[in-house]
């Protein structure tokens, strides 16, 4: 029984466990990481600079406008220092850090600004959605893809690869990533296929129609005669489902079929900001779907990455070999002294 050979579930767990070092040996922050780090950070100084205080602390703690300030969110940034005059001053220094981290200023130190800022926002508005919860999540799991970034600006090339420990980091974070963008696209769909309006396909109908949620005014015309078909609602209402299906499915697909999720995104949430005016979450989401896809930097740099690696396992294997050959070559030395080394000396 002891002899017996590896099954295909071995050499299946093997292949995974090769797929997944593979992937982390050439890991490195590519470009699509710059762009939607600050694409994020732009709609989110959106946010913060278009909505006034009675809409974005509805739900406070302090009377009738303020900041929620209960439990964990005691520690975000609009419950630090007095409770009353100072929301101006806090929106001001979040807009600040928002700012640097847009620019791609020290992506290794801003990770973490942003992390903060994010939690802090969506801790204390009344306004938070299931984008803003996204965001939380997306920006504190590109703390390790961004801490061991050295680069002053995250637009430049990188000149070397990150070292190991970086590189293994930034990789698991990114499979979080992708995983967390999975989980919230096949939620959405399956909870659509559940309700019998998705199912039936008139689901739209009803959204568009509706006074908070409907279409605006302007987009009226354009969208009326479409509504007045039930083929056309009905491949409205089907088309958002198999679009969410789509994206989840590329957080596992190979490299060159995961890059269909950002036009995919792009045309789901283009078409809700366009229809439904829900311009921070469309955004936040294209954001982050883009984080999710982002790879492993330019083909120069997975292959600089690799080298790095290669070498490193080369010369710790050439000096393996070295040692084994010198203790060798001591060895007859050794057997007609009667001596074991230096020790006899």
């Amino acid at each position: 029984m002891s002899g017996r050979s590896p099954g295909p579930r071995t050499d299946w767990t093997r292949r995974l466990y090769d797929r997944a070092a593979a992937g982390a040996a050439g890991y490195a922050p590519g470009p699509a990481i710059a762009v939607g780090r600050s694409l994020l950070a732009l709609v989110q100084l959106a946010t913060l600079l278009g909505t006034p205080d009675a809409a974005l602390f509805a739900a406070g703690g302090y009377g009738p406008v303020g900041p929620r300030c209960d439990g964990v969110r005691a520690l975000g940034l609009w419950c630090l220092g007095p409770a009353d005059g100072t929301l101006t001053v806090h929106r001001l220094l979040a807009a600040v850090g928002l700012a640097v981290v847009l620019s791609g200023f020290l992506p290794r130190w801003t990770c973490l600004l942003h992390w903060y800022l994010t939690f802090s926002l969506g801790a204390a508005t009344g306004l938070a959605d299931a984008g803003d919860a996204a965001a939380r999540i997306a920006t504190l799991l590109l703390v390790p893809v961004l801490l061991g970034d050295t680069r002053r600006w995250h637009w430049r090339r990188r000149p070397d690869a990150l070292p190991p420990l970086w590189r293994g980091a930034g990789h698991a974070a990114q499979l979080l990533l992708r995983l967390q963008v999975l989980i919230v696209y096949l939620n959405a769909a399956l909870s659509k296929l559940a309700d019998p309006v998705w199912r039936q396909g008139t689901a739209m109908y009803y959204w568009l129609h509706s006074h908070y949620w409907g279409a605006t005014p302007g987009l009226r015309p354009f969208v009326d005669p479409v509504l007045d078909h039930g083929w056309s609602v009905r491949a409205l209402s089907w088309s958002v489902i198999g679009l969410e299906l789509a994206l989840a499915a590329c957080m596992v697909a190979p490299p060159r079929l995961r890059r269909a999720a950002l036009p995919g995104a792009v045309l789901l949430h283009g078409g809700i900001v366009l229809l439904m005016g829900l311009f921070g979450f469309g955004f936040t989401m294209i954001a982050l779907v883009l984080l999710a896809c982002a790879g492993t930097g330019s083909g120069e740099s997975r292959r600089r990455s690799q080298r790095r690696c290669t070498t490193d396992v080369t010369r710790a294997q050439t000096e393996g070999r070295s040692s084994a050959a010198r203790a060798g070559a001591d060895r007859p030395w050794r057997e007609a002294h009667g001596t074991k080394g230096e020790d006899s000396l």
